[in-house]
């Protein structure tokens, strides 16, 4: 395991964020889970190593520019991850965080 890099940026997670994180974690969890047979908790521990990573390197290879200025979408395994970054504040702010929806059968 390398070392972690000493923080560039500040990663601030919006309410809404705070909410699909809490969803990713609890039953959005649960129902992946099933489904996955245990590949839930890998999604949830890459979108975490996802959000470390975005201290040191706010635009990483596969970040996408959104419509807004300075704001990015970032696909991690089935989710995205969607932040603004202010570089004269050296903050980032995570905006959403989206699972896929099941279709219907």
């Amino acid at each position: 395991m390398e070392p972690r890099q000493r923080p560039v940026y500040h990663v601030e997670i919006s309410e809404k964020a705070s909410q699909d994180l809490g969803a990713l974690a609890g039953e959005a969890l649960d129902a992946l889970r099933d489904l996955l047979d245990g590949l839930a908790d890998e999604a949830l521990g890459a979108v975490h190593d996802a959000l470390d990573a975005l201290e040191t390197d706010p635009r990483p290879a596969g970040a996408r520019r959104r419509s807004a200025p300075d704001h990015y979408s970032l696909r991690v395994g089935l989710c995205r991850i969607h932040y603004a970054v202010d570089d004269k504040a050296r903050l980032i702010t995570i905006q959403r965080i989206i699972l896929p929806r099941p279709r219907p059968s």
